[in-house]
């Protein structure tokens, strides 16, 4: 009971919601829906990659609603309709594999996030 405490509330003081594994093929393209709170709409969204989310490394942010912003071969579109935002990551390369996080910016309280485990196998 104690340990299951314990990770419930680092999952808490972390603002993880929850985590997910995508799968994608070298060359190819991936979408991945990030969900968050009604109450989170107004707040940016941003797309980070890092093994924890405290140090994860911005690829892309937005603080545009309904609208596709674009890096690079990264897109983000923050869906404030339905509660989700999309990244769309193009010409996947081994290289992509690995921890990414879905974030909504919270100036005031620790950020929401949502781990993203990305694989890329080699397309046959």
């Amino acid at each position: 009971m104690r340990i299951l405490l314990i990770v419930i509330l680092l999952s808490f003081m972390t603002g993880c919601l929850s985590s997910f594994k995508v799968t994608g093929y070298s060359g190819g393209t991936v979408i991945i829906y990030c969900h968050y709170y009604t109450e989170e709409r107004s707040h940016e969204k941003y797309f980070c990659v890092g093994q924890y989310s405290w140090r994860c490394k911005d690829i892309i942010r937005t603080g545009l609603k309904n609208t596709w912003v674009h890096r690079g071969r990264f897109s983000l579109y923050d869906n404030t309709g339905g509660n989700y935002f999309k990244v769309i990551i193009r010409q996947l390369t081994r290289q992509d594999e690995g921890t990414y996080w879905c974030g909504v910016d919270k100036p005031t309280i620790p950020d929401s996030y949502t781990k993203v485990e990305l694989d890329v196998k080699e397309d046959d």
